[in-house]
């Protein structure tokens, strides 16, 4: 059975920082196995629980909108979660590929997402994902759930990029989905089909440029 890691949540995007998940969504824990989770708000769109996104709107003083304050949490929260669960998998597997090189560009696009709060200003959350990450038995499991997740990524953004016609930000998401579409999920399908970004084992050690 393939084991999945990618918590998938279902939830509209202004509802998504401060409501629950609908019935029949699953949640995956770290050992693979699948739980419900509560009820809440339904949409078309499926998103990574958000564990930074209880954000008391009525006290932020800066000058973007609700919606908008929204969007960057949850990029943000996409962001960290995939940096969590990719330096879990080069701990646990010795820094495999494409994982050892994708965990730095997440890195950067984290910092990019932040200079934004700073700009907005809007507190900097701290990373909650990190030591609570899904886990996974295998390189090729991990491999494959990447891809998922990078899918789920792109729709997160398909869905922030409506959320603000401001430029600096759209320059942002715009950026970080294609990184992920152009560099991540290629890498992660190249690993779970068994053949490394070097024609080698998806499994093998490697530093080259994922952005």
């Amino acid at each position: 059975m393939l084991l999945k890691a990618v918590l998938i949540f279902t939830a509209a995007l202004g509802a998504a920082c401060a409501q629950s998940t609908p019935d029949n969504t699953v949640k995956a824990t770290s050992d693979g196995e699948s739980t419900p989770v509560s009820k809440g708000v339904k949409s078309d769109l499926t998103e990574n629980e958000c564990k930074i996104c209880d954000f008391d709107f009525d006290s932020y003083k800066g000058e973007l909108k609700k919606e908008e304050v929204d969007g960057l949490l949850l990029a943000l929260n996409d962001e960290y979660l995939a940096t969590a669960i990719y330096k879990g998998v080069n701990e646990k597997f010795d820094d495999p590929r494409p994982f050892a090189n994708i965990v730095r560009a997440e890195e950067r696009h984290a910092t990019m997402l932040k200079d934004l709060f700073e700009t907005y200003k809007i507190p900097v959350p701290d990373n909650p994902w990190l030591e609570n990450a899904p886990a996974f038995d295998s390189v090729m499991a991990a491999c494959e759930a990447g891809v998922e997740a990078e899918i789920v990524n792109k729709e997160l953004y398909d869905k922030v990029l409506k959320s603000t016609p401001r430029d600096d930000i759209l320059f942002v998401y715009k950026n970080l989905q294609r990184a992920s579409e152009e560099n991540h999920k290629p890498a992660f399908e190249r690993c779970a089909s068994g053949v490394g970004p070097e024609g080698g084992s998806g499994s093998g050690r490697g530093r080259g440029a994922n952005r």
